[in-house]
């Protein structure tokens, strides 16, 4: 606890980033178990009210299918779907694992450090697939969610 007083904010958020991290991967892991208990089709309940109203996809599109697919092991489909979930989860478990390295060890491994080029990737990403799949689909006429 004393050394926690002689943080750097740097550090201080990080350690913050991480524990909020546990914390996510704790609730998401309960939430998966739930679903899995209880038989939840979770393809037919979610459905996309930008897509129903405009017949286009929404940056969103894809995503609740992608997840599914990861689970199952199936990381093709799961990045075809929306390659933005798989960013995601590589990016948590990288972040997670030096997390618990610095945390282990205490000394010479850091947090790692939160950089923004994360988030534009992200972003990129994001409107990425969203322009390819509604070109796909204004343009060519390929519904390419419907044929994976």
């Amino acid at each position: 606890m004393l050394k926690e007083k002689y943080l750097n904010a740097d550090e201080k958020f990080e350690k913050l980033l991480y524990k909020t991290g546990l914390i996510i991967g704790v609730l998401l892991i309960a939430v998966l178990c739930i679903i899995e208990i209880l038989h939840i089709d979770v393809l037919h309940i979610v459905k996309c009210s930008f897509h129903t109203l405009t017949g286009l996809y929404c940056p969103g599109c894809g995503g609740t299918r992608a997840v599914v697919f990861l689970l199952k092991g199936d990381l093709l489909k799961s990045f075809l779907y929306h390659p933005f979930v798989l960013y995601c989860v590589v990016f948590y478990i990288l972040f997670m694992a030096k997390g618990t390295l610095a945390y282990i060890f205490n000394n010479g491994i850091g947090y790692m450090k939160f950089r923004m080029w994360y988030v534009y990737v992200g972003v990129a990403l994001l409107l990425g697939q969203f322009v390819v799949k509604n070109y796909l689909l204004i343009v060519c006429g390929i519904d390419i969610l419907k044929s994976l």
